[in-house]
């Protein structure tokens, strides 16, 4: 995947994370299905692997070394995510959180040069732009949950 494709995915994710405050406060922190998460925890969700990757990865490609070898615990990163969710943050404020995590990682993307998207990820069998590719569609895969869950909310409720 290209710089200009990556960036441009990436960017209009904001708008349509901000969208979401559109949703009812209810629906926000309405599991997906019992023992899932809910909106809110994706929301935190996508803050905490922007800023995982700000702070770990971005660095290291725009140094161009190796990336080190480390080991990350997900599963303890997405449980925190999701708690911060659930700490009575307000949806406007986890929005805001988000469209600066986000932000700040477009910034970062901005200054690397469009040809390095095409070079292998330091220690890895993929381009930098494989694996940016990556996570465009991790973002798609939960969008496509959150969009599903507020269609199947609306339709109740309209039966209701």
């Amino acid at each position: 995947m290209r710089k200009e494709e990556i960036i441009e995915e990436k960017a209009k994710f904001i708008g349509w994370v901000q969208s979401l405050e559109q949703m009812e406060d209810q629906l926000w922190f309405l599991p997906f299905r019992e023992g899932s998460w809910g909106t809110a925890a994706v929301v935190s969700h996508f803050i905490t692997w922007d800023r995982f990757v700000i702070s770990r990865r971005m660095p290291v490609l725009m140094s161009k070394e190796k990336i080190p070898s480390e080991k990350i615990n997900a599963d303890a990163m997405n449980m925190e995510a999701r708690n911060y969710a659930r700490l009575g943050i307000s949806k406007q404020k986890l929005i805001s959180e988000f469209a600066e995590a986000r932000e700040e990682l477009l910034s970062l993307l901005e200054k690397l040069e469009p040809e390095r998207f095409q070079e292998l990820y330091p220690g890895r069998e993929m381009t930098i732009g494989q694996y940016f590719a990556g996570l465009i569609e991790h973002d798609h895969k939960h969008k496509k949950e959150i969009e599903n869950h507020w269609e199947r909310y609306v339709k109740q409720a309209s039966r209701q």
